[in-house]
């Protein structure tokens, strides 16, 4: 018998879509977060060249181009999730160089517990992270390589070293900046 009252509906039938939906929600932003997809295998290496304009580059080459192999599921980890090469060709006044030879991209352990580690660099960019690499030359100073992997499936390194300002400061001591573009190929990029 009706009693011109509204039925109450139960809780549980109310929460059945709503909860769907949510379980929907999280599956999609799991999705659009999941970083393995930005990995390599043996046959593949994210390949690119630097930057040319010159305010996005400094001690750099323009022929500058880098490889990188990754195994992003290792990102957040304590063991290195990938290595970095870089290759400039000779030319007739300087020889082939090598920057960087295999650098292993060197978690920054304390920078986990700091704001820092989950910078922004604007839109088109589904996970930023910041490692330490050394360059091939064992008396040069370090640098940081700032990594975006972006919603295109590319990757963006940013090479950056403070250097010194003195102009007479050997080469492996001068600042650093150049921004690569890479993206996944077959091979080795050919270096």
């Amino acid at each position: 018998m009706h009693t011109g009252r509204p039925r109450k509906i139960g809780k549980r039938a109310r929460r059945g879509p709503l909860f769907a939906q949510i379980l929907v929600a999280g599956a999609v932003l799991a999705g659009c977060n999941d970083v393995a997809r930005f990995s390599t295998d043996a046959q593949h290496a994210y390949c690119g060249a630097i930057t040319l304009g010159s305010p996005f580059r400094e001690g750099l080459s323009p022929r500058v181009q880098m490889r990188l192999t990754l195994d992003a599921t290792r990102l957040d980890g304590d063991d290195a999730p990938g290595r970095l090469w870089t290759f400039e060709a000779a030319t007739e006044t300087r020889p082939e160089r090598r920057l960087l030879d295999g650098a292993e991209l060197r978690p920054i352990r304390p920078l986990a517990h700091d704001p820092l580690s989950q910078f922004e660099m604007g839109e088109g960019r589904v996970r930023n992270t910041l490692f330490a690499v050394s360059p091939s030359e064992p008396l040069a100073e370090g640098m940081l390589a700032f990594l975006s992997l972006r919603s295109d499936g590319g990757v963006e390194v940013r090479l950056v070293r403070a250097g010194s300002e003195d102009a007479e400061a050997d080469e492996g001591r001068r600042p650093i900046f150049g921004m690569f573009s890479l993206v996944r190929r077959e091979g080795q990029c050919g270096f």
